[in-house]
């Protein structure tokens, strides 16, 4: 018992530190874990954030909508109201729904945290503690996943180990609402999977209500693509277990898989509902809405963005085609890192090819085997943009103005660390005959080398039609040093499959969850820089003077260059969308994942031109004179480089090497929306229906544990 305990003292102390490890910045120097250094390529902030990384616009979205929206959120429920609308974005349209635009996540209980910093005067650590929360959930969920399947302890911390530290995770951690979200996944699947093995009982149903209050859990995190990809790979999981309980050939056991899916969807409504229902109004009248049914036109852009197949090269060797936080140069993949990264490392991902690659019939785990199978191919599938995309695209509603579908390589990352996890408890399993593992090492060896190989192919023929003028031997020079890793990752996992397939080895193990680790630690680590608390947002001279000046005067920072195209900064960009929330400041401009259509329209109309980056559609921007004119700016900001605006007729009252700011004297103060302060109906009516739903299924587990009491202990 003494060892046993030890083994799992040391697998709890294991992935404890991973988030230590992987926060320690933040959570012991005091840093902001804060993708704060983009603002060092903009005014005013040049002056003050030294040494900003190389510009990544997904890492930029952190700083200039996540801090603003959590920032805001935090400061009205300090108020004791519900933050319902934000009103220093889109001034010219009275403010901005908060609430309704899901990304803020004012009802998801753990951003309580954000407050909690916010109170005592530390809300930048917030970021930092948070991300590490949910890290620690999602590899202790995918460890108890593992547990319940019988696995060795060592295949149950590879595949904790394999998820919590894959590219996905990790490239996604500065927008916090992707990990708040996935890290519940492998949870869902755990009481899912408990719910319907002890289907009928008082604990089925209770797991039941637990697998839908955790669904609830992914939609109120804020990231709905995130959470459609969780709920996907849960009905798979749903379904799979529908298949089993019929070819159980038992008469209760579907009625009662049924009642466990139905009070599962019943919780999961109520716990959602009061979220999900303005983000539905708003939808519908938001800047993503549809014109009409969608089309085929429609679905081919979608498809465009997924993952190309020479991503494949990527699956072994992540910087084959550079890194973003590295001069390199280039990034010539002409899509953001993080968007069609799949990276799970190279032991884990022969582990899962190699688990899949074992005979099936007679085998171990060939439930579970199945079932990760179908999730991978389901989500590979849809990542790669395959045909499986269209009854999805035409028939689910909303699914068409999701944004990259490469974004569920989170879920398929899931699916290879319990494969993985799958892969190594077989490998240590004397049951399992040498000759069926040596088979299935030499196509775990083979399979992931030629589709690298493939995806190679493609890269240099996307090279030489994509890139006129430029070499593929230049390109492939940035990846060397990652192809000698893969190799020798390669060569090292071979060793350890051979050595697993001759016979049973201790050490096999131990081994396997340090290759791992190894590997993606250091693949990951330093891909989310931290920043001093001090340059989170620093207040500059003209910031002062606005903050002492302006009131609550409309202010139109000017951004007219603001392409994104090769990579690099806006040119001549002052104050980022949204960085006038920061400091309580009316800022005609606006950047947010769902808002009111009308908001561009008006800023459209005042410019003459779409306000909107080419890139970006989420983004509006006051480009011109004339459209702060029209919208009635009483302030105009604009780079120290940029053009004098005095002969247009306004006067200069502040000039520093942060920014120029001018008075307009034709301009006016900030009028809220007249629905600000108004609870919106669609949030009563999803309260209220919430409030029913859950007093119906706690009624019902009572009634159950009524009708179905525990057994009394024998005396």
């Amino acid at each position: 018992m003494t060892g046993r305990l030890s083994a799992r003292r040391f697998a709890s102390l294991l992935l404890f530190l991973i988030p230590l490890l992987l926060f320690h910045r933040a959570l012991f120097l005091g840093e902001a874990f804060l993708p704060a250094d983009q603002l060092g390529h903009l005014q005013p902030y040049k002056t003050v954030v030294s040494q900003p990384e190389p510009w990544n616009v997904l890492r930029f979205d952190g700083i200039t909508q996540f801090y603003p929206w959590r920032l805001e959120v935090a400061r009205q429920q300090a108020q004791g109201r519900l933050p319902l609308r934000n009103p220093y974005a889109f001034a010219a349209s009275g403010g901005t729904p908060l609430l309704a635009n899901s990304q803020s996540a004012p009802l998801y209980p753990p951003n309580l945290l954000f407050l909690l910093c916010y109170l005592i005067g530390v809300f930048p650590y917030a970021f930092g503690l948070s991300a590490a929360l949910h890290l620690l959930i999602g590899i202790k969920g995918t460890y108890h996943y593992l547990r319940a399947l019988e696995l060795r302890r060592s295949a149950c911390l590879l595949g904790a180990t394999v998820f919590g530290l894959s590219g996905p995770v990790i490239t996604w951690l500065a927008l916090p609402t992707f990990l708040a979200v996935s890290c519940w996944i492998p949870w869902i699947l755990l009481l899912i999977r408990r719910a319907n093995r002890r289907a009928g009982t008082p604990c089925g149903l209770r797991n039941g209500v637990g697998a839908g209050a955790v669904g609830g859990l992914m939609l109120l995190a804020g990231h709905l693509q995130i959470a459609f990809y969780g709920l996907l790979a849960a009905g798979i999981s749903l379904l799979w277990e529908g298949h089993i309980a019929v070819r159980g050939q038992k008469r209760t056991t579907v009625p009662r898989w049924l009642l466990t899916a139905v009070v599962a969807g019943v919780v999961l409504i109520g716990v959602a509902l009061p979220q999900v229902l303005p983000v539905l109004e708003l939808s519908r009248i938001s800047h993503r809405a549809a014109s009409g049914p969608p089309t085929m036109e429609a679905y081919q852009a979608f498809t465009a963005s997924a993952v190309p197949v020479r991503q494949l090269v990527a699956f072994l060797v992540p910087d084959f085609f550079g890194h973003p936080n590295r001069n390199e140069g280039f990034y010539w993949n002409s899509n953001n890192y993080a968007e069609w990264c799949g990276y799970v490392g190279v032991l884990p991902l022969m582990l899962a090819v190699f688990a899949l690659a074992l005979p099936w019939k007679g085998g171990q785990h060939n439930q579970e085997r199945g079932l990760f199978a179908a999730i991978l191919a389901v989500t590979l599938l849809i990542a790669f943009g395959t045909p499986i995309n269209l009854p999805l695209f035409f028939l689910v509603p909303g699914f068409g103005q999701l944004a990259n579908p490469g974004r569920i390589l989170v879920v398929a990352a899931l699916a290879f660390a319990v494969l993985a996890a799958l892969g190594l408890d077989a490998l240590s399993n004397p049951a399992v005959t040498p000759p069926a593992k040596r088979r299935a090492a030499v196509v775990a060896l083979i399979l992931p080398t030629l589709l690298a190989a493939f995806g190679a192919n493609q890269a240099a023929g996307y090279a030489a039609s994509a890139l006129p003028g430029t070499s593929f031997g230049p390109l492939l020079t940035v990846a060397l040093p990652g192809i000698g890793m893969a190799v020798l990752h390669l060569a090292l996992g071979a060793v350890l499959l051979f050595a697993g397939a001759s016979s049973p080895r201790p050490f096999l193990g131990p081994a396997a969850v340090a290759l791992a680790l190894t590997d993606l630690f250091v693949q990951g680590y330093g891909y989310n820089p931290t920043r001093p608390a001090a340059e989170v947002y620093p207040v500059t001279p003209g910031i002062a003077w606005l903050q002492a000046n302006a009131g609550n005067a409309l202010i139109a920072p000017l951004n007219r260059n603001w392409s994104l195209y090769a990579g690099r900064p806006p040119v001549h960009a002052v104050l980022p969308p949204n960085g006038l929330t920061v400091y309580g400041l009316h800022d005609l401009a606006g950047y947010d994942s769902l808002f009111p259509a009308e908001s561009r329209e008006r800023v459209r109309a005042a410019g003459g031109e779409d306000p909107a980056p080419p890139e970006n559609g989420n983004m509006v921007l006051v480009k011109s004179v004339e459209a702060a004119r029209t919208l009635r700016a009483r302030y105009l900001v604009v780079p120290p480089d940029a053009p004098d605006l005095s002969a247009a007729g306004f006067e200069s009252v502040y000039a520093g090497e942060d920014m120029v700011i001018y008075r307009n004297p034709d301009g006016a103060d900030f009028a809220p929306a007249p629905e600000a302060g108004v609870w919106p109906l669609s949030f009563r009516i999803g309260l209220a229906a919430g409030i029913v739903g859950w007093l119906l299924l706690i009624a019902s587990l009572l009634l159950a544990r009524r009708l179905n009491p525990r057994p009394s202990a024998t005396p």
